[in-house]
């Protein structure tokens, strides 16, 4: 038995140690810009008053249908745009947030979701992408939003 040992012995004195490059781990280390529960939860105010205002026009107009809170938003709206027309703050500050509310949520999920690393041995970009389905939906349903108001815009500002 004692041949083994110190055949273990010699074997283990002449291991090398592992050498560890640090700069390739951090490299590899992925900073994530956003917290993505805390963008998603945040970023879903930002969707309340489009999305309000959207369902009160839809259940209004196209349906015929008065279903409460949903119109009553709209009502809202329409009542200050009428009663202060383009010279209130309030109705500015209320059209900004119906128009690029949903762009800034959909900026900031992205942000939260995406990781980007730049390599300049190699001039390589990597792009990785998280796969959290609430701020998925969250992009998607302020991307719709922001479409339908800024073609609303378009179309009817074309003479």
């Amino acid at each position: 038995m004692k041949p083994e040992k110190k055949n273990i012995e010699e074997i283990m004195k002449n291991l090398s140690l592992p050498v560890i490059d640090v700069n390739q781990h951090q490299k590899e280390f992925r900073l994530t810009l956003l917290n993505t529960k805390k963008s998603a939860f945040l970023w879903v105010l930002l969707l309340i008053l489009p999305f309000l205002f959207l369902s009160g026009v839809i259940l209004k107009h196209y349906l015929k249908i008065d279903f409460g809170f949903l119109t009553s938003v709209y009502d809202w709206i329409g009542l200050i745009d009428h009663k202060y027309g383009d010279s209130s703050i309030l109705n500015w500050i209320i059209r900004i947030l119906l128009l690029f509310g949903p762009l800034v949520a959909v900026g900031v999920n992205l942000l939260s979701i995406l990781h980007v690393r730049y390599e300049k041995k190699s001039r390589e970009i990597f792009i990785s992408v998280k796969v959290k389905w609430l701020n998925w939906l969250i992009i998607s349903i302020c991307a719709i939003i922001f479409l339908v108001f800024f073609s609303y815009l378009i179309f009817e500002n074309i003479n």
